[in-house]
């Protein structure tokens, strides 16, 4: 008796451990990269959760790009970063993958064999350029910063040395000269100088070692 070939509405099921392949339709194994029916390499099965962990916590330099294959778009990812477009796009994307199921992912994209590895290389690269776009921003602040701290310590001794010459002059009806009279304890770092003093007026400089230029004083205040 011949063998009547199958219904033309005969469903297929596939086990929990098999898939359909994505070419002739075959039901193979899950694990199969080539299907031994048509030959066609079959396409990298991807994670939801590692997409969404990507896309969630990396998806501003693109890590979930990488992560399916799209390198391109990974690497506009990562050159736009700084200006937090990227990062809005990928929360968004995170947010469309949440609500996909997985068979729709499977569907739509496929994992890179060497996807992961890509993706933390792009991470390193990421971290590094975002790193760099910090510091050039941050340095001069801190320089400008560290140039006002010093300006004001120097600011600070001179204001007490004008202190010490009221106090002497009111014992001595003069100015000092001379800087041991004035029983100072000035910073180590600061340098001071009174380049005159008499019964009218003093004039004194004060300098940083870390700072080029000199800050001036008088009776009258600072200069």
């Amino acid at each position: 008796m011949d063998r009547q070939p199958p219904a033309l509405n005969d469903k297929r099921t596939k086990a929990m451990d098999e898939k359909f392949c994505s070419t002739c339709g075959e039901i193979i194994k899950i694990k199969a990269e080539i299907c031994p029916h048509c030959g066609v390499r079959q396409k990298g099965q991807i994670s939801k959760a590692a997409l969404m962990l990507f896309a969630f916590f990396l998806g501003g330099i693109g890590a979930h790009k990488f992560y399916t294959g799209k390198y391109w778009q990974g690497i506009f990812y990562i050159l736009f970063c700084w200006t937090g477009i990227p990062g809005l796009i990928a929360l968004i994307e995170f947010i469309i993958y949440a609500f996909t199921s997985r068979e729709r992912l499977q569907e739509k994209y496929s994992a890179n064999g060497g996807g992961v590895v890509i993706a933390v290389i792009a991470c390193g690269i990421g971290f590094i350029f975002i790193t760099g776009i910090l510091a050039a921003i941050a340095i001069p602040q801190f320089v400008t910063y560290r140039h006002r701290a010093y300006q004001a310590s120097v600011k600070a001794e001179l204001q007490s040395l004008s202190v010490a010459q009221n106090v002497y002059f009111e014992e001595h009806g003069r100015y000092s000269t001379n800087l041991s009279e004035l029983n100072l304890e000035s910073n180590p770092m600061v340098t001071l100088e009174i380049l005159s003093a008499d019964d009218q007026c003093f004039e004194a400089i004060g300098e940083h070692e870390k700072l080029e230029d000199t800050l001036t004083m008088d009776c009258n205040g600072l200069q």
